[in-house]
């Protein structure tokens, strides 16, 4: 079977689209490419996740444009390979995200909601779509996330090491896989931001997309007085399971903190290594870990991998492609894998990852 597998994450930049081959449970990276979005689609998107300017009109429209918008990706890559997919997987785009209810914020309900319309993709693409694949871990007690772990399982669990897949996309998260690795024994959590607070800086202070190479944090100064401040927040000493997203980590949470544009990115940036580091030496590093294999968009940013590496100096750290991997098919992978599982109706969450109560089938399917 080829599967298409779909990932829009945090960052809201475009959609990156893989085929996969399923063959007797083995799943190999066929092809990946990277859609883009144009700068006004974008926008809408950090719109309908901003609470002060996402109202009804928006989200409806958004989740049709976003269903033509990956049906395109699609397209594409079948363009390129000349392989059209027996099966779409679309994670879709995550609007809005809400794994615990804290009154506080206005949030009494455990939810999550992602879009993007799979009827679209499944009426112009041809073939079942299988689509949002949180609500059903979080309907069954969950936290909806990480999802991603399932499927590192999958592909890592005879890597022969104890190892963490990493990923730093908009928000950083690890899957801890020791040798020998059941289902149970994987250990998986958002450790906090990753590019979200970069990329919301170097947008304001230069326009930029991204701090390319970790350039602007190299030149600034640390602030370990700010560092240590936002160390503060409950989310860091939170036990798993935990998940998080940009209606936490985002503007507001970088509110009153006077710094020139170069220190505060480089204090973010030390600020996001520190929060991983953290996250290994309470949760990790106790069960015994030998190589950590980074993927997602930060793992280009040297800056932010060199200070990883420094504050996890006993740990074996490579990114993907230095152990010849795509770090960027890496998640829309993981759904093609998802996708796979739900559409044979198996279940694809792991409870002690998610918080639920039971193993669920995630996933919606859409019929052509």
């Amino acid at each position: 079977m080829i599967i298409a597998g779909l990932m829009s994450g945090t960052s809201a930049d475009g959609v990156d689209v893989v085929l996969v081959e399923e063959s007797n449970g083995d799943f190999t990276l066929v092809s990946h490419h990277f859609h883009p979005y144009n700068n006004t689609l974008r926008e809408m998107i950090l719109d309908a996740m901003n609470v002060d300017k996402s109202n009804v009109s928006l989200i409806c429209q958004l989740n049709f444009l976003l269903g033509e918008e990956f049906t395109r990706a699609v397209q594409e890559i079948v363009e390129k390979t000349g392989l059209k997919p027996d099966l779409v997987a679309s994670h879709g785009q995550t609007i809005f995200h809400i794994p615990r209810p804290e009154p506080s914020q206005g949030w009494n309900v455990k939810s999550t909601l992602q879009i993007g319309e799979a009827s679209v993709i499944a009426e112009k693409i041809g073939v079942p779509v299988v689509s949002d694949f949180r609500v059903r871990d979080v309907a069954a007690g969950g936290e909806g996330a990480p999802l991603v772990p399932f499927a590192d399982y999958i592909l890592f669990r005879n890597y022969g090491k104890s190892v963490s897949i990493h990923n730093i996309g908009g928000i950083s998260n690890l899957t801890y896989i020791p040798r020998n690795a059941h289902k149970e024994d994987v250990i998986a959590f958002d450790t906090g931001p990753g590019n979200v607070l970069i990329d919301i800086l170097v947008r304001k202070f230069y326009g930029l997309e991204y701090d390319r190479d970790g350039e602007i944090a190299a030149r600034g100064k640390i602030h370990f007085e700010v560092v240590d401040e936002l160390l503060k927040h409950p989310y860091f000493s939170a036990p798993p399971p935990k998940s998080t997203g940009r209606e936490l980590f985002n503007e507001e949470f970088l509110k009153g903190i006077e710094l020139t544009a170069e220190d505060f990115v480089a204090t973010v940036t030390f600020f996001t290594a520190k929060t991983i580091e953290i996250s290994y030496r309470k949760l990790i590093l106790p069960y015994g870990l030998e190589e950590i294999l980074v993927a997602g968009g930060g793992a280009y940013n040297r800056t932010l991998m060199g200070w990883i590496k420094k504050l996890l100096p006993e740990i074996a750290i490579y990114t993907f492609e230095e152990k010849g991997l795509n770090s960027k098919a890496r998640e829309p992978m993981a759904f093609a894998i998802l996708g796979f599982y739900a559409f044979k109706g198996e279940p694809n969450n792991l409870p002690q990852v998610t918080g639920a109560k039971h193993p669920v089938v995630m996933g919606k399917v859409s019929l052509p």
